[in-house]
C-alpha cells in the first residue's frame, strides 16, 4: 500500500462506491448513535425543510402523469382512480427515499437543504434496512401530526423518531467536510 499522498492508483478500500468489510452481512450494522448535545445534528427547521422537498417530488412524481393524462383523455380520474393514485405515491416515496439513502445517503430533499445522513464509523452510508427505517420513522411522525417532534422541538439537538428508529442521525453537509 502507498502512503497517503504518493502517486499511484488509489488504494480499492477509498473507491468511493466500496461498501466496506462486512458489507454482506445480512444485519444491519451497529447504528453510530449521536453523542449527547452533538452540534453537528441537524435542528428541526432543515429537517422539515429536506421532508417538503422529499414530499414536493412524491407528489409531483404522482399528479403530473394524473394531470396530462386528464388533459388528453378530456376527463379527471375517478375515486378509484385517485386511491390507485395514492397506493402509487406511497410506494414510490417509499422506494425513491431508500433507494436515495441507501446509494447517496441522502434524499433530493435532503440534498436541498444541506443535509445527509451521518456515516457509521467506518465511513459508509446507510443499509437498505436503516433506510427503510428512517422512512418509517419519518411516516410515523407524519401519520401522527408530527407529535413524536413536540419532544424533539424542546431540545434541537435531541434525536427524532426516524433518527432513533434507523440508529442515522441527519447533519448539515459541511460539518462532514470538515474531516479532510
Amino acid at each position: 500500500m502507498s502512503p497517503r499522498g504518493a502517486a499511484g492508483p488509489p488504494d480499492i478500500a477509498e473507491f468511493p462506491l466500496d461498501p466496506g468489510p462486512g458489507a454482506g452481512d445480512l444485519a444491519a450494522p451497529e447504528p453510530a448513535a449521536a453523542a449527547p448535545g452533538d452540534p453537528t445534528v441537524a435542528p428541526l427547521a432543515s429537517r422539515f425543510m429536506a421532508a417538503t422537498g422529499d414530499l414536493a417530488a412524491t407528489v409531483l412524481g404522482v399528479s403530473l402523469p394524473i394531470v396530462a393524462a386528464s388533459a388528453l383523455r378530456g376527463r379527471w380520474p375517478t375515486a378509484a382512480g385517485l386511491a390507485w393514485a395514492a397506493g402509487f405515491g406511497f410506494v414510490l416515496s417509499l422506494a425513491l427515499t431508500v433507494a436515495a439513502l441507501f446509494l447517496l445517503g441522502r434524499t433530493p430533499g435532503m440534498s436541498l437543504a444541506g443535509l445527509s445522513i451521518r456515516p457509521d464509523a467506518t465511513g459508509r452510508r446507510p443499509a437498505v434496512s436503516q433506510a427503510a427505517l428512517r422512512w418509517t420513522g419519518t411516516l410515523l411522525a407524519a401519520l401522527t401530526l408530527g407529535l413524536p417532534l413536540l419532544w424533539t422541538s424542546r431540545n434541537p439537538e435531541a434525536a427524532t423518531l426516524a433518527d432513533l428508529i434507523s440508529g442515522r442521525p441527519l447533519v448539515h453537509d459541511e460539518d462532514e467536510d470538515v474531516e479532510s
